[in-house]
Parts: C-alpha cells; structure tokens; sequence
C-alpha cells in the first residue's frame, strides 16, 4: 500500500500573508496540532499549536504567519511506501506529513490514516489496551488552569484525566481546552512566565474540561479503540477501571506499535532530539541505549523504544530534558530525568525505566507466590 491509497485530499492550511488571528481561529476551530503554511499550493512552512503559544506576540492581528512559521517540514510524495511514511512521522515528532507532487501540495498523511488502515492487522485485533497504556497524570475538577498548564509543561503532555472528589473520572482537559480560555489578546503568550499572573490561570478546570471523554476498558482491543477514535475525530482515549482512570493512549502509541509490527528481527528504537552534539557522546547515548535493551531483554521483549531529547537554555547552560517509553510484550513503561550534562540524563532516565520494570516483575512475582500459598492453606 501507497500514500497515495490513505492520503487526505481535503486538509487544513493557511497562507503564508495570512494574521495570527486566523490562524488561531483554525487551530481552535479544527483542533489542530499543527498546520501547513503555503502560497499558491506550494509548500513554505508549518506551525505548531505548542510552539506558537511560547512566541509571546502582543499583536496577532497585524502579524502575519510568514514571520513565525519553522522550516518546511519533511514531505511524501504520492507513491510513498507507507511503511516508511508511519516511521518518519514518528522520527519527525510530527503527527501529519504533507504530500507533494510537482512542487504543489496534494494531500496530507496523519497518524489516523496510517492506524485506520493497520486497525486490521493481526495485532491490533489481538492486542489489548492494557498492553500499551501509559499511566496517566491526573488533576481535580478542583484544579485550576494553572496546574493543569504547568504539569503539561513539566511532564510535556497535552492531556489530563480530571477527576472529582471521589475519585471518580468525570472529564478530561487537553492543550486546546487551556488555549480556548485564554482572551484573545493572551492567546500567544500564554505558555510565557506573564500569563502565570492573569487571573485566567485561576478558572477552575470544570469550567473548561470535556466532560464526556473517550473512554474504554483495559480489555478493548487495538482496533476497537481505533475505530472509536475515527468515529469521534479524537487522537486519545482514557482506559478505566472502576471510572477511576488507570491508562491513556494515544494514536501516537498506535503508531508505535504498528511500526514495531514492522520490525521482523530485533527492536525498533528511534532518538529524537539528538542534534548538534558532539559525536563522540551520540555514540555513547547509543551504546548506552543499546546496553540498556540488551538487560533489559533477559526479562522482556522490546518491541519499541523511543527516547526524546529536549534542550532548555537556563542563564547561559542548557539543561536537558529526557522521556523514554519501551513497548514491550508486558505493556509500556516510561521514565524521565533532567540534567546538565546529557550522558547523566541519558543514564538516570535508563536506570529508572531498569528500575521501573524489575520493580513490576517482582511485584507480580509476589503475588503469584501469595497466590500459590493461598491455595496450598486452602487445600
């Protein structure tokens, strides 16, 4: 199967001498995480909802797109393998390619199409949610903007179960839930240190949240949650138990694990962030990734592993961010570390994804035994 076959003819874009203000408007009208910029149907740029809240702009209405879009993005053509559609996308961070013949856009590839057709394979008909789920971060309905804003920042996420006073999951809030509260003249800056301040930061997160998320069970299977994502055009699922919320996914998490159903030999594992470091340290990230895999394999079976790297600049040292997540035939573990030096960082959110796990292994070894020996006094 060709892009050609999934592609989206009908796409949302914006013209490169276009205001801020109608890019706002779509972001929020389409949910959109990011958006094609071109002229005359030529590809010139794209923007993304995340970073254009940190540009800190005072006059989206006189402000044109050409002066904050990035670099044009990377692109498919028509009869490009899907396969290596669904692992750029996951390299890139991206969660839609634009599709380019003859200099011109002509479609676009986002992770919904690429997971709607590989909703039939035999793993995602076989796989279950509890398989993959992350464990999710969780806020009260009692919660303000504020601490719903920075733990998306802190922990770089862009949803959050919300529960209520029993511990009952009752909504949901998302990135785009947070951008539509904010006043129009704060839209762009409020991910900056001033938008802490506005008192938009103390409206309660009831007043905002979805209250009907999307919501299945750890037993749903793969396809059936893709199916329900396609059905209501949303990219992420709560599993509960109990209406206590005990999982997320994500049709990134899809996307993983349709690429790693590609892989028929070893592990598929990808670096994200890793740029304009010395060589010697990439090759020592990676030595140290592959020796990590290689432990860690004695108990698991990977089957994914992706590693994201990002750089803060504080009073003149960059600081280092790091999220792994490894896919694995037991379900999915995640870890993250923060340090100065990238090696440190690196070997602290490994240590913590070996710890994480052998934590787990053990725990169900002990109720397994528990469990034994409560048949043997049974008996």
């Amino acid at each position: 199967m060709i892009v050609k076959d999934i592609m989206t003819k009908k796409f949302i874009s914006i013209n490169s001498e276009a205001t801020l203000t109608k890019l706002i408007s779509l972001i929020e009208k389409h949910n959109l995480r990011q958006i094609l910029v071109t002229q005359r149907k030529k590809l010139k740029g794209i923007i993304y909802a995340k970073e254009l809240a940190k540009k800190g702009i005072s006059s989206p209405e006189r402000t044109k797109v050409n002066t904050i879009m990035s670099f044009t993005p990377p692109h498919l053509s028509p009869e490009s393998k899907i396969n290596e559609s669904a692992k750029l996308i996951l390299k890139t961070g991206l969660r839609a390619l634009p599709v380019v013949e003859n200099k011109k856009v002509v479609g676009i590839v986002s992770m919904f199409d690429i997971i709607g057709a590989a909703s039939k394979m035999k793993e995602f008909r076989q796989t279950t949610a509890e398989t993959i789920m992350s464990i999710p971060e969780i806020i009260t309905n009692e919660d303000d903007i504020g601490r719903a804003r920075l733990l998306m920042r802190e922990k770089n996420i862009s949803r959050l179960p919300v529960i209520d006073k029993n511990k009952k999951l009752c909504g949901i809030v998302t990135i785009f839930d947070l951008l539509k509260a904010v006043k129009p003249r704060d839209r762009i800056d409020f991910y900056s240190m001033a938008a802490e301040k506005e008192t938009i930061m103390k409206i309660p997160i009831s007043t905002i949240m979805n209250s009907s998320p999307l919501i299945v069970g750890r037993g749903a299977t793969l396809n059936e949650i893709v199916n329900l994502m396609n059905k209501y055009k949303n990219d992420g699922v709560i599993v509960a138990e109990n209406q206590f919320p005990v999982g997320i996914i994500t049709a990134k998490d899809l996307l993983e694990v349709y690429v790693s159903g590609l892989e028929k030999k070893g592990i598929y594992y990808q670096i994200i962030g890793l740029v304009d470091e010395d060589e010697f340290i990439v090759a020592t990230v990676d030595r140290m990734i592959r020796d990590a895999i290689q432990k860690i394999s004695k108990v698991y079976k990977p089957q994914f592993f992706f590693l994201h790297i990002k750089r803060y600049e504080k009073t003149g040292k960059i600081k280092y961010s790091i999220r792994t997540r490894l896919l694995t035939n037991k379900g999915a573990f995640i870890s993250k570390s923060y340090a100065w030096d990238l090696r440190t960082a690196v070997d602290e959110a490994l240590e913590k994804l070996e710890r994480i796990m052998f934590k787990e292994r053990e725990w169900k070894k002990s109720r397994l035994r528990e469990r034994l020996r409560f048949k043997k006094l049974s008996r």
